[in-house]
């Protein structure tokens, strides 16, 4: 009878000790996962801009405009890898003439409309943690009003992601080189635009 329970309480400890290695095997060998963090900027993006635009003459010296020109535009931008990316935009502004080529005094109406059409290479830093994105950018283009010159400029800005990889705001401020227009010499101007941008 003793052999009997004997026998009987070992194989109870040896099925409950088996048991217990199981749970703490088991217990040692649970998954982990690592969650990505969140972005709000992509690697590749396509980008359509709507934005104002005031490009700021000087009466002191020469100039294709006099005082302030106001307008608005449209762009495309397109990111093929998350920090580089080209856009292309088209711009109107309304201005007074600055009187070179113009006879102002024999005009019933002394403003303009300029016509530009523009592309740049841009750089951008994306910081993800505020969703915002620092950009600097450089490029070339056409401007027109009743006569056609070519024009270069650089500019930096800051972006704003309202929603992640959907929409964003910005603004921006660049310089434009006119060349030597009209023989002139100082044909050069400031702008700043501010805008929507949809991202795709």
């Amino acid at each position: 009878m003793m052999k009997t329970l004997t026998t009987s309480l070992v194989a109870s400890l040896a099925v409950l000790g088996t048991a217990l290695a199981g749970e703490t095997t088991a217990k040692s060998y649970k998954a982990t996962t690592t969650v990505a963090p969140e972005t709000c900027f992509s690697d590749h993006e396509l980008q359509i801009d709507t934005f104002g635009q005031a490009s700021f003459g000087d009466n002191s010296k020469i100039g294709v405009f006099r005082d302030t020109a106001w307008g608005g535009g449209v762009g495309l931008n397109y990111f093929f890898q998350r920090n580089i990316g080209l856009g292309i935009e088209g711009a109107w502004l309304s201005a007074k003439h600055s009187g070179l080529g113009h006879d102002l005094a024999n005009s019933r109406d002394d403003r303009t409309v300029i016509h530009n059409l523009t592309g740049s290479i841009i750089l951008r830093l994306p910081l993800d943690s505020v969703c915002v994105a620092p950009y600097v950018y450089v490029g070339g283009g056409w401007q027109d009003d009743g006569s056609s010159w070519a024009s270069g400029h650089v500019g930096a800005g800051l972006e704003y992601r309202i929603v992640p990889h959907k929409v964003g705001i910005f603004v921006d401020g660049r310089w434009t080189y006119l060349g030597d227009r009209f023989q002139e010499s100082d044909l050069n101007f400031w702008s700043v635009r501010a805008g929507f941008r949809l991202v795709f």
